[in-house]
């Protein structure tokens, strides 16, 4: 019975595996797999690994085995189902394959949070003041080539559409988040008066945002040092900033995703801080009070990466705001410091975007850009062709050209579909909201599968690790109508062609490669966050909370499939998110 359970367990193992790779069954790499799967679960057999899981680390492996399940199922489910034309076949053979991928991810995960145990990252620490410093200089040193490559630094459409609100050629919107605008404003501006070169102000901007996420890195270093990590691993984190090719390139383009991520990194950072603070967990009753030095290195930086994260990007106001009950019940014993913190927060945001706004009359983006998803399920269901009825088609039209949508439909990209909108009657769909949910509600009801694949298209880059998307291949400044051209100090076809390597890399070596993965770096922290739950670690889970929310936030809105940028603070939080259930509180 024993040995049938495994050979169980490793059938459909590799038939899970055959399914998602195509592999046929006569190939006779199929023993190999078989082989190795059923010498893993012999050996765990034997080492009783499954008497060992505790309730919370079966509890947790379930969880998170069914979540990568339904998205490996999710994307992968076409081609599972290839050469099946009987549906009652092909949902025998969903079922085995769901059943594989579940044996695998389980136990998996079950053996991860047990490896966890056996994991020792703190202890005699380098301690030395300076080493957060010489970590932001070396940044600095580290990007410096893809500063004078980008000289002013890389302007896309979007950030071009924000000089233009800068030089006043464009209103004012917070489409591109108004507070960045005025950031680059104000150092391009500076820039200007001091030497009357647009160039050098645009530079200026990009040096700041260098230096702030420099600096940010070297929080992340002094609060590792505080944990008392080890220094090979400190060291190790002050390679991956100062040497990781997305770094560089993003830290020299004139994007609001950037400094976001660098608040994101920095308000993660600051909630291991708090963790690391004597008595201040949920045990203790007498938290210890903040000594002067902690309003500066603690407070003010927490504070301000709020601030900063609920208002450079729409959606990090949401991110802070599902946060925010959860910080304050973990840390209720600590309300004294909590609340007024928090209230501060909050009060800075409203104020900026409420009364400010108001009275300098920003535009905020429009309903249409909130409406990315539902817009693009619908789109699919006219692109294939699929029956509407008269009401339906009636509301569709008065909104948008549905004869252009098969043209200008794009599964992964929803601008197309919402310029329609706004060359149609968006007028129209912002006076009937209901009647717009209502019909997209009745579609969905009679289009359920295409529904299902639309959103799928839409935002599988942020939750499912096997996507491929480019990242960091931006150059110079974009064709523009305000004559700004690329400036690069650093040029030639060699410096090209080794940033062409080195963004090309992470397509040949598979494990450096996963640096790379939105998705993959996502079940990172979901698995991050279930090795802290399971010893019930709920303050060092908090730390997960934030990018949790991101992505969610993105699976609601998202406007492009597989964005690096929009997910760049689960990378550049990388370091915190990998050390954190490591690290012990003091008592």
């Amino acid at each position: 019975m024993r040995l049938f359970k495994i050979f169980f367990k490793s059938f459909l193992s590799l038939f899970a595996v055959m399914r998602m790779s195509g592999m046929q069954p006569a190939n006779p790499l199929s023993l190999v797999i078989f082989s190795v799967f059923f010498y893993v679960f012999l050996q765990l057999d034997e080492d009783r690994f499954e008497e060992r899981i505790t309730i919370p680390d079966s509890v947790l492996s379930c969880i998170l085995g069914v979540l990568f399940s339904v998205f490996t199922l999710a994307v992968r489910y076409p081609e599972i189902l290839t050469g099946f034309s009987s549906p009652l076949f092909g949902l025998i053979i969903l079922a085995l394959t769901a059943f594989g991928l579940f044996t695998i991810y389980y136990h998996l995960t079950a053996w991860l949070l047990q490896a966890s145990e056996l994991v020792h990252l703190t202890g005699a620490a380098y301690q030395r003041p300076w080493l957060p410093y010489a970590a932001a200089v070396l940044c600095l040193l580290g990007w410096t080539p893809y500063f004078l490559h980008a000289y002013p630094g890389v302007m896309t459409p979007d950030s071009i559409n924000q000089y233009a609100q800068v030089i006043g050629a464009y209103e004012l919107s917070n489409h591109h988040s108004v507070i960045h605008t005025l950031l680059l404003g104000m150092f391009y501006n500076i820039g200007l008066f001091f030497t009357g070169d647009i160039y050098f102000g645009l530079a200026l901007y990009t040096l700041a945002q260098m230096l702030f996420m420099a600096l940010v890195a070297g929080y992340v270093v002094k609060t590792l040092q505080k944990a008392d990590v080890i220094f090979p691993v400190i060291a190790i984190v002050i390679g991956f900033y100062a040497l990781m090719p997305y770094h560089g390139a993003y830290a020299v383009t004139l994007w609001k995703d950037i400094p976001f991520a660098g608040s994101m990194t920095l308000f993660a950072a600051a909630l291991m801080r708090f963790l690391l603070r004597p008595r201040s967990g949920l045990l203790h009753s007498d938290p210890q009070k903040l000594a002067v030095s902690e309003y500066f290195t603690l407070i003010l930086p927490y504070v301000f990466s709020g601030v900063m994260i609920s208002l450079l990007r729409t959606n990090g106001w949401y991110v802070f705001l599902v946060t925010l009950p959860f910080i304050l019940f973990i840390y209720r014993r600590n309300w004294k410091t909590m609340i007024p913190v928090h209230l501060v927060i909050l009060l800075l945001v409203l104020f900026v975007k409420y009364p400010c706004m108001n009275i300098y009359e920003i535009k905020q983006a429009d309903f249409v850009e909130s409406l990315s998803i539902p817009l693009q399920q619908i789109a699919r269901v006219v692109a294939k062709g699929e029956a509407l009825t008269p009401k339906e088609l009636e509301f569709m039209g008065s909104i948008m050209d549905l004869e252009q949508v098969p043209s200008q439909y794009q599964p992964d990209v929803s601008d197309n579909i919402k310029n329609l909108v706004r060359q149609g009657n968006p007028d129209y769909l912002e006076a009937h909201k209901t009647a717009f949910f209502q019909t997209w509600l009745s579609i969905g009801l009679a289009h359920t599968k295409s529904y299902f694949d639309a959103y799928v298209a839409q935002t599988k880059g942020y939750w499912y690790p096997d996507v491929s998307y480019t990242v960091g291949l931006d150059e110079g400044i974009y064709p523009n109508e305000f004559g700004l051209t690329w400036q690069p100090i650093l040029r030639g076809n060699i410096v090209i062609k080794i940033k062409e390597i080195l963004f090309k890399l992470h397509e040949l070596f598979p494990l450096y490669g996963a640096l790379w993965s939105m998705g993959l770096i996502f079940w990172v922290i979901l698995t991050g966050a279930a090795v802290c739950l399971r010893t019930g670690d709920t303050e060092k889970a908090l730390i997960y909370l934030p990018c949790i929310a991101l992505v969610l936030t993105l699976c609601i809105a998202a406007p492009v499939a597989a964005e690096f940028r929009y997910a760049y603070a689960l990378f550049y939080g990388l370091p915190i998110f990998l050390v954190a259930p490591f690290v012990h509180a003091e008592p």
